[in-house]
């Protein structure tokens, strides 16, 4: 009976709503304006057709973006994943989370 109420008590904390996270309204909107502008840098380095170190300057955008994310991450109260290696469909899922809790850029 006690492990039955154990798996039900831990059941029900998954599917509980977590209280949302207050930031500071100014510090998200910095923070959507610069993932947005990273976001036009990036379309822009990979639309090119010419340019200078185009590898090197795509790596370089992507880690400042990817590390935006993570800020971002931080103040909407997604949970963290300590093994998420940036790729596309793992930096896409995080946009989908953010975009799920109302962030837009």
């Amino acid at each position: 009976m006690e492990s039955l109420r154990t798996s039900l008590s831990q059941l029900a904390g998954r599917f509980r709503r977590h209280p949302a996270v207050a930031a500071d309204p100014f510090e998200t909107l910095r923070l959507q304006t610069r993932l947005g502008h990273l976001a036009a840098e990036i379309q822009r380095i990979e639309t090119a057709p010419r340019i200078y170190a185009r590898a090197h300057r795509l790596m370089a955008v992507e880690a400042a973006y990817d590390a935006l994310l993570d800020e971002a991450c931080r103040l909407a109260g997604v949970p963290e994943k300590a093994e998420l290696e940036r790729c596309e469909n793992n930096r896409w899922r995080v946009e989908q989370e953010l975009a799920s809790r109302g962030w837009s850029w």
